[in-house]
């Protein structure tokens, strides 16, 4: 509890409890039998410890402060024995400890440190430590932590930071340094320069990787090369590394570490850290009238439903709630003006800086609550922020100067701002992990804490809050690292001929032959690299092969994002740099095509130009003040798709493989901010279709379960949300239920793993074979010329060659060129899957036949979300599922409808 003001706390705190808020909370119709608020009430953890005189020898144990937690012991000690250690625990659970006190041990053995701390020599050439972070603020943060640990424990370590804010002497760090701390961005372009660190690499000790749960997908798979070719340069110096990586509580620490580093680890997962008492609130919003509420995210308290009584009964359907980011807020304000110490986190930069607005104006909005209580100081917190401002507001929290802090996910990952009692979350943050870690920030050690969840209307939001039993499941979503990405794999092979030349001892530990002689001849043809693995490949491309490593992309190909020349920077108040990320192609032709509107740091831009005729692409902005956003359409196939491994699972089968996706984001729709409806619709973007050779993973329907369920939904039509002059489409009812399971999967893939929706795609079909790679057929991508009329002349015309009955299923897929290994764990995982997205389908309340956005709706879709069928696709779910037999469809059983051939349709 702070201690800033004790007269103000005796006065206005509130109890940190869930009964607390919603007893205290301004709105007449909330109470704690409220169907808008559930409450998980958590016991208090004792710690669990061990003498610190039984793991560390007597110049440590002597003056660590601490008795060890037991996941503290365990670590050290198989560290000890010389394992690599991956450590999956809570948030402030004393991870960095861990390798803090194991860079310590291994100076004091190597003779670098005299028993007393003081050094032996001005130079260490005996042992090294390397450390990495996700953030630059993090980097910094742990650097000062890792000093008051050596200050603690009266030892003369050296740690420094070297990245790409680093001032002053450079040389001496690499020099000089015991242990440097940097990203994996800096390390992937240092590495070229390892002729200079050749000190640091031949004494290297322990390489420890920090928040490593963050590194999955794209960067996942960066990373892990990065990492392998630093292994080769410290093998090259003579630097033998052990690795520490700490990570939140994930579902697969052990196959995701090993494939980080390439190398098992043991696991340490038993978390012995203390905690106090936690209620968790999962805060549904009310039912949003539209009619009263035209622009939601600026509407007061009483643009809501004044009478609740109707909304709370169990009967009512919702088909749109007030959003997250309107009652969020108000959570916010209502904790921190009772001077409880709060983190609000949100998913964007420009809602942090909304969010204390919004506050302040539920404050002016309900008088009667706040008006005698005493100011209060709130600030926003976001990478978009000076350094300077970001470290003053750490400060001012810490210190009791602010009591309440509006964060994107810049504070999720440990960075110290002191102790505070709650947390609020504007909408769930995707995976349980992450959910865990940011509400861990609040009560630490024997504390009470209170973390409220405030969900959004979409399915994973109301899954939480309608199964709020699945956080407290034990099993915690995959993260995934794929490797078998061939174009991120090649970019990596030139970068490590660059470093050191390869050659046949590279083969099985930096890659399997097959792959690195491949990858080798192809840059050998293209003129890149000389020489063979028989004896030694040597880079002779472009200079600084690193460079062109996208962390965030699987090619080079980057669209650079950059001011009009005509702007008038003053008078919009910009800075000379907008420090915008690039973005790959398929972002840029989703999301920045000419005429559309972006937000950006809190600015709307117009995209006015895009410039392809150059080297790099460059995308030109327009600061605009404009009363609507846009939102592209987008068609979706997916061609000569090859299965490389298949199951059955209750006459489902499952397939995984690799194809090729034609995208086309073809069109963009202006929708007005405050109520999201239209303003213009169907703009042509004059944008080419996409090709990306990626892995799929699908599933075809068994025709005992098609044909009865074409039947059962014959007469459906508008119901599924097309327009009447659309509702005549045979078979429409039961497709529409493939495309809302295709919907429901994907958008309930985060339970399962740790992915993002937006990573994924989808395709719903009646002619699943069509899609397929035939041996008398030419592949379709080698023939349509980037047309997608032309592939869909193509599936057409192979329809109606193709002898045989063609199945009907849906596809998901990895929306990146190469893969990202999301549709192969979706494939592991399927049943998993499938279980959530028909609990979801079926538990949902919307009432209405094709769905709402907390169930079947996914702003991606190129089809508008037409047609979609909750009904139907909860029978086909069932089926896979098990949960119904044939014998339930035993009703509609026919030959009608069953037999005819069916139209050539699909559906993103």
């Amino acid at each position: 509890m702070s201690e800033h003001n004790t007269e103000t706390d005796r006065n206005t705190r509130i109890d940190v409890s869930g009964t607390a808020l919603v007893d205290s909370f301004p709105r007449s119709s909330l109470t704690p039998d409220s169907t808008y608020v559930d409450t998980i009430e958590l016991p208090a953890k004792p710690a669990d410890t061990v003498s610190t005189d039984d793991v560390l020898q007597p110049a440590l144990a002597d003056s660590y402060p601490y008795e060890l937690f037991r996941h503290q012991a365990d670590a050290l000690e198989a560290l000890d024995a010389g394992d690599n250690v991956t450590v999956a625990t809570s948030t402030s659970s004393g991870k960095t400890h861990i390798y803090g006190l194991q860079i310590a041990r291994n100076l004091l053995e190597a003779g670098v440190l005299n028993a007393d701390g003081t050094r032996v020599s001005e130079q260490n050439d005996a042992s090294t430590a390397l450390c990495v972070y996700p953030m630059k603020a993090l980097t910094n943060d742990q650097q000062e932590s890792l000093e008051v640990l050596y200050d603690q424990l009266g030892l003369d370590i050296r740690v420094r930071t070297y990245d790409g804010d680093t001032t002053g002497d450079r040389r001496a760090i690499r020099e000089q340094a015991d242990v440097i701390l940097t990203n994996f961005a800096g390390l992937n372009v240092y590495l070229e320069h390892h002729d200079k660190w050749s000190r640091f690499y031949s004494a290297l000790d322990l390489v420890a990787i920090d928040e490593s749960h963050t590194y999955t997908g794209i960067e996942g798979m960066n990373v892990a090369w990065i990492l392998r070719r630093m292994q080769r340069v410290a093998d090259y110096w003579g630097g033998d590394p052990q690795y520490v990586l700490t990570s939140a509580t994930i579902g697969n620490p052990q196959d995701h570490s090993a494939e980080l580093i390439n190398a098992p680890v043991t696991v340490v997962d038993d978390d012995g850290s203390p905690h106090g008492p936690r209620d968790i609130v999962l805060w549904n919003p009310p039912p949003r009238d539209k009619t009263r509420d035209t622009t939601p995210d600026e509407g007061p308290f009483s643009s809501e439903l004044e009478d609740d009584s109707e909304a709370d009964s169990e009967d009512e359907f919702v088909a749109e709630r007030v959003p997250a980011s309107v009652d969020a807020p108000k959570v916010f304000n209502h904790l921190t003006a009772h001077d409880v110490r709060t983190l609000l986190f949100c998913p964007s930069r420009k809602l942090t800086e909304l969010s204390i607005q919004r506050a302040e104006d539920h404050r002016r909005n309900n008088p009667r609550a706040y008006d005698r209580l005493p100011a209060v100081g709130r600030e926003a917190y976001n990478a978009g922020l000076g350094r300077r401002t970001r470290h003053s507001r750490e400060h001012q929290f810490k210190t009791g100067a602010l009591t309440g802090l509006a964060t994107t996910s810049a504070l999720e990952l440990g960075i110290d701002i002191g102790t505070l009692d709650a947390t609020v979350l504007m909408g769930y943050p995707g995976q349980r992990q992450s959910f865990w870690q940011r509400i861990g920030r609040a009560g630490r050690e024997a504390s009470r804490s209170l973390a409220v969840l405030v969900g959004d209307h979409r399915t994973l939001d109301q899954y939480i809050l309608t199964h709020p039993e699945y956080l407290l499941e034990t099993d915690v979503e995959d993260a995934v690292v794929d490797t078998s990405n061939n174009a991120v794999f090649a970019t990596h092979v030139c970068c490590a001929c660059d470093e050191i030349a390869l050659d046949e001892s590279d083969i099985g530990t930096f890659a399997d032959e097959d792959r690195l002689r491949s990858a080798v001849s192809m840059w050998r043809e293209a003129g890149f690299v000389d020489g063979s693995l028989d004896a030694a490949v040597h880079y002779s491309g472009p200079s600084r092969p690193q460079t062109r490593v996208n962390l965030y992309g699987t090619n080079t190909t980057e669209y650079r994002l950059q001011l009009a020349d005509d702007v008038d920077r003053e008078r919009w108040g910009l800075p000379d740099d907008l420090d915008l990320e690039p973005v790959d192609q398929n972002r840029a032709y989703r999301d920045y095509h000419e005429g559309a509107v972006r937000l950006q740091n809190g600015q709307q831009y117009e995209v006015v130009t895009v410039d392809e005729d150059r080297p790099q692409p460059i995308i030109e902005l327009e600061p605009v003040e404009c009363e609507y956003y846009t939102r592209s359409r987008n068609k979706v196939n997916v061609l000569d798709a090859d299965s490389e491994q298949s199951r059955e699972i209750n006459g489902f089968t499952l397939h995984f493989g690799r194809g090729t996706v034609l995208v086309h984001h073809h069109a963009y729709d202006q929708m007005y901010i405050g109520n999201s409806e239209p303003k213009q619709q169907l703009i042509p973007t004059e944008n080419p279709p996409i090709l990306m050779e990626t892995q799929l993973c699908w599933v075809e329907v068994p025709e005992a379960v098609e044909k009865p369920l074409i039947r059962k939904y014959q007469d459906y039509g508008v119901e599924t949300g097309v327009d009447s002059d659309q509702a005549g489409v045979a078979h429409l009812g039961y497709v529409a239920g493939l495309h809302a399971a295709e919907h429901a999967t994907i958008q309930t893939a985060p339970l399962e793993l740790r992915v993002d929706k937006n990573d994924l795609g989808g395709l719903a079909t009646l002619v699943m074979d069509t899609h397929y790679t035939h041996p008398e057929y030419d592949d379709i991508a080698d023939s349509i010329r980037d047309s997608f009329e032309a592939a869909t002349h193509a599936l057409e015309q192979r329809t109606s060659e193709l002898s045989g009955r063609p199945s009907s299923g849906w596809f998901i897929y990895d929306g990146v060129d190469g893969g990202l290994g999301f549709a192969r764990a979706i494939y592991d995982n399927f049943e998993a899957l499938a279980e959530r997205a028909r609990d979801q389908l079926r538990d949902c309340s919307c009432g209405r036949p094709n769905g709402c956005p907390a169930c079947t709706f996914d702003e991606n879709c190129g089809n508008d979300n037409k047609p979609l069928l909750r009904a139907s696709a909860i029978d086909v779910l069932n089926q896979l599922l098990g949960e119904d037999d044939l014998d339930d469809l035993s009703a509609h059983r026919s030959d009608e409808h069953g037999g005819d051939r069916r139209p050539v349709v699909f559906y993103s």
